[in-house]
């Protein structure tokens, strides 16, 4: 290191802290992970939600909560199920994985849904439940979702972060 890449003795701490930054961000820069988890820490602020957790996953190594429907044992190529309670809503979700085109189809039971939203990779994108509380959502991408619904008697629930 050349004398000229110093900094001046008398140069403030901040100039010489920023280009420490720098140095230490091209070096070892910030996981993707790390940001992801503090971008869905910062989504979690409305605390007056009620939690729909997931209560059934057909990929879990325990998936004794859904019952085959057919006679194979498998379950079809690109598909899971997903069941989340909480708040006297329930809601089931398949979603299908097709060559990385991912599509949500889901069903509200319980508590009538008002409006609902679904936070995912591309951003938050409005759900259109019909009057059976269905819905689809088509052009998902892998990665963390979530639902965050108002009930028509204003109560908020969202359920837990899942990765898809």
């Amino acid at each position: 290191m050349e004398r000229d890449d110093l900094p001046a003795v008398d140069q403030p701490d901040d100039a010489i802290l920023a280009a420490l930054r720098r140095i230490a961000t091209a070096v070892d820069g910030l996981p993707s992970t790390v940001a992801d988890a503090a971008r869905a820490a910062i989504l979690t602020r409305d605390l007056d939600a009620e939690i729909a957790a997931l209560i059934a996953d057909s990929r879990a190594a325990e998936a004794t909560a859904y019952e085959p429907a057919r006679a194979q044992d498998e379950t079809a190529h690109g598909q899971w199920l997903l069941s989340f309670e909480g708040g006297g809503l329930h809601i089931d979700l398949e979603i299908d994985d097709e060559r990385g085109r991912m599509r949500l189809l889901g069903q509200f039971s319980g508590s009538p849904v008002g409006e609902c939203t679904l936070h995912a990779v591309g951003g938050p994108v409005r759900v259109d439940v019909d009057g059976l509380g269905r819905f689809i959502v088509d052009g998902l991408t892998h990665g963390p979702i979530r639902l965050r619904c108002v009930l028509t008697d204003g109560r908020r629930i969202t359920t837990t972060w899942v990765t898809i």
